[in-house]
């Protein structure tokens, strides 16, 4: 159901703003690139040195406002440094919906508490890491390089942690953390007996 979510979701603003696939897909990379993902964009397009093409959906891309009019496409033969170019940002605000979607989904499947030692905590505090939960969705989003399968694996195994009594971090830290490659090793098998409160 989420996978399908995320599907109508990426249609919708294909749709909205008359996007080729790939046009999209070069927005995709251009916004991994600018959050610290610039090895998609490398390894797509050459090792970073880029012909026509490239320079082609740049120019559709600033023709149909997704990239600003101020941003100077360069000459063909030159190095392309992705940080440079300038998103519109209520464009950009619309893409990111997209991760909001993710971290919804992870917010609202996490469990809201857990008693340890007779006293009840709660786990979905963000407050003490972030700012809004705009921005905890925009960093779960970017831990997991907005891949949905990728999300869709950590959600497997959040339920796997939930059903044999391991969650007992904040939902915070479990994502900075990556707590889930924790409980994939530990659903395999490969770390033993384990303290559950070594979560904490």
């Amino acid at each position: 159901m989420q996978h399908e979510i995320s599907i109508d979701r990426e249609l919708q603003f294909m749709i909205k703003y008359q996007l080729t696939p790939e046009e999209y897909l070069l927005l995709e990379l251009l916004f991994l690139a600018q959050n610290e993902h610039e090895e998609y964009l490398t390894a797509f397009y050459s090792q970073g040195q880029y012909d026509h093409k490239i320079l082609d959906l740049l120019q559709a891309l600033k023709d149909k406002e997704i990239i600003n009019k101020s941003y100077v496409i360069p000459n063909e033969g030159t190095i392309f440094n992705p940080q440079d170019v300038e998103l519109n940002k209520r464009v950009l605000s619309q893409y990111m919906q997209h991760s909001q979607d993710l971290g919804m989904d992870l917010f609202q499947n996490y469990p809201p508490f857990t008693t340890i030692n007779g006293k009840t905590f709660s786990l979905r505090n963000i407050a003490k890491n972030f700012k809004s939960f705009d921005d905890f969705c925009f960093e779960y989003g970017k831990t997991i390089k907005f891949d949905i399968e990728k999300h869709n694996e950590i959600m497997d195994l959040l339920e796997y942690g939930k059903e044999n009594n391991l969650i007992h971090s904040g939902i915070c830290d479990f994502v900075i953390s990556r707590q889930w490659e924790t409980l994939d090793a530990l659903k395999d098998g490969n770390l033993g007996t384990f303290n559950t409160n070594e979560l904490i």
